[in-house]
């Protein structure tokens, strides 16, 4: 696991954030572009451009699989959350709704009323008496 954080790593994932130069001595270095200007990535110097461009291709599939990881941990954290959400005892509907369209903001009115079992005026009327 890096350090990168998510926006970074997506940004690590284009090809098109990375370049390899020539220095003076002949040499290459690998370069990255994730804060508007070019940075140096690597401290170490390539002496072929092929053996750059391989780093550059292993670790950009590195980063995508580090960054697929990430999503699918949070998406099943998610799902713990929303299903103890959806057996708690203690809370009311509204609460649950509120909790409900705070974890998962891309749920519709209709998805939450099915993960609630509940109808989807009664979702509308939670959400209206909220705001």
């Amino acid at each position: 696991m890096t350090s990168w954080t998510d926006d970074q790593l997506k940004q690590l994932r284009q090809l098109s954030n990375h370049k390899v130069v020539a220095d003076i001595s002949g040499e290459y270095n690998w370069m990255h572009n994730i804060t508007g200007k070019w940075e140096v990535h690597s401290v170490k110097v390539f002496e072929d451009q092929n053996i750059a461009y391989s780093w550059l291709y292993f670790w950009i599939d590195k980063w995508g699989k580090e960054l697929d990881d990430r999503f699918s941990s949070k998406l099943k954290q998610d799902r713990r959350k929303l299903k103890s959400i959806k057996r708690s005892k203690r809370m009311t509907n509204k609460e649950k709704i509120q909790s409900i369209r705070t974890l998962m903001t891309n749920y519709t009115i209709q998805d939450i009323a099915n993960e609630l079992s509940v109808s989807a005026s009664t979702v509308k009327r939670s959400i209206r008496q909220m705001t």
